[in-house]
């Protein structure tokens, strides 16, 4: 009877333990897993949200997207942890971006003979010859340079180019681009075509306002040379990247200090597609804005230089409105960066993606609010809240910006690279790609009439 007893408790113990084992294997957890006792979380600040979706985040089970995913979709600058608050996943700064400004002498084209640009051509790979045809606001330059010598002084890894504005200077077989800004003046394009030629088309204009009726130069440009970051060779305004090392800041700053007004606007064209004057008239019902230039009554002199302006703006004011005249795909201007090398948060209003282009919590994004009255109600929390608008400034000991030439001539050594090996032959419907694609939005449009006028989009 004892034995019996003895057996029965045995084989009771084994199926209760059985019945354990086959639980814990059921669930995917191993019984000796560390994990069932203590749960570890996922660094999720490591990964960007749309990489990781949207389901359990922190959950330490997920195997749909194993460790290893982030580091075959993302570039190797981006493999660097973060820092500290701040911190983005921004590129870092690019050699050739770091350049001094260049001289002036660059913009004055030379009289040089064909003799002497043909000892400029006995290298290898042999020159290739970019001809601007038109100008850009006067500067027939392109604000890049004549000659060979800005290639060189832009460090291009292929330097052997030479531009001129010169129409006589080579024939059209010889002329292996031509650049044609788009908002010139000089609308015209030449006589004669040689077909290795590649026409490039430039514009740092937003395609809501062009002088002419692009559809008539379909088949034209086999290139594209503008902000937009689909671009053969996107020029933008400018970026920022991140710094390698974090500069040192002085702890317990406060740059809310001696500003005892709320926000500022610098403006001459009173009239846009995008409404932004409209927008800043209604926030005018909640909050003061002190509005300079020719749309307002407030003056900032241009003799004293523009950088004063932004100095006063910096010891004055706590928002600055960085406002494009258009709202079109990519289009974002000298509005935003000039104001972000200064001790100001501006406010955005444009379609750029500023997420992907600009270090977080360094802008506010108007659009991102239901209604204009949302956004003013946060910037007046803001206004009486300095640790939170302090929070601003922190992205500031983690990112940088580039020299202002060394930027704008990495396009034009891509350009220089591309003439020497590439040899497709695609030809743009140009109006299609510039006006159609960039899918800009007015101030009548739904979605923006309703947030300036105070009514809630709908979901």
């Amino acid at each position: 009877m004892k034995k019996s007893w003895k057996l029965y408790f045995v084989l009771t113990f084994c199926g209760i333990m059985s019945l354990l084992l086959y639980v814990y294997e059921s669930k995917g957890i191993p019984v000796s897993s560390p994990q069932r006792q203590v749960p570890i979380s996922l660094p999720r600040r490591r990964f960007p949200a749309s990489l990781l979706g949207k389901k359990n985040l922190s959950s330490p089970f997920r195997k749909k997207y194993p460790a290893s995913m982030p580091r075959r979709k993302y570039p190797e600058s981006h493999l660097l942890p973060l820092r500290g608050i701040g911190d983005s996943f921004l590129p870092f700064k690019e050699t050739n971006t770091d350049l001094e400004a260049a001289p002036q002498h660059f913009w004055s084209e030379k009289n040089m003979t064909k003799a002497a640009i043909s000892a400029l051509d006995r290298g290898s790979p042999p020159l290739k010859k970019i001809l601007f045809w038109n100008d850009v606001f006067g500067n027939y330059s392109f604000y890049f340079g004549f000659g060979r010598e800005p290639f060189v002084k832009a460090k291009c890894p292929v330097n052997s180019c030479f531009t001129t504005s010169d129409r006589s200077l080579f024939s059209p077989e010889e002329v292996d681009a031509v650049v044609w800004h788009a908002r010139s003046d000089d609308q015209s394009l030449p006589s004669k075509r040689s077909p290795h030629t590649r026409y490039v088309f430039w514009s740092w204009e937003s395609a809501h306002y062009m002088f002419d009726d692009l559809q008539e130069l379909k088949n034209v440009f086999n290139w594209t040379f503008t902000y937009r970051q689909d671009s053969d060779f996107p020029n933008p305004f400018s970026v920022v990247y991140r710094r390698l090392v974090p500069k040192p800041v002085s702890a317990g700053k406060n740059y809310a200090s001696g500003k005892k007004r709320l926000a500022a606007w610098f403006v001459s064209n009173c009239e846009t597609k995008s409404g932004r004057e409209r927008l800043v008239q209604k926030l005018k019902k909640w909050i003061r804005i002190d509005v300079y230039g020719r749309c307002g009554q407030y003056k900032c002199p241009r003799n004293n230089g523009k950088s004063n302006c932004y100095e006063l703006l910096e010891r004055k004011y706590k928002f600055y409105f960085s406002f494009e005249n258009s709202l079109c795909k990519d289009y974002a201007t000298e509005k935003i960066f000039n104001v972000l090398r200064f001790n100001v948060v501006p406010v955005v209003y444009g379609l750029m993606n500023y997420t992907a282009k600009l270090p977080p919590k360094s802008y506010i994004d108007a659009l991102a609010f239901p209604t204009a009255k949302s956004l003013a109600v946060y910037l007046m929390f803001l206004n009486k809240n300095d640790a939170a608008y302090n929070e601003y400034f922190r992205w500031k000991a983690y990112h940088q910006f580039p020299s202002e030439w060394g930027l704008l001539a990495k396009p034009w050594c891509e350009l220089c690279a591309r003439l020497h090996d590439d040899q497709s032959q695609k030809v743009y419907d140009i109006s299609k790609w510039f006006i159609e694609d960039s899918r800009c939005i007015n101030h009548e449009m739904n979605k923006i009439s309703r947030f300036i006028n105070g009514n809630a989009p709908e979901k």
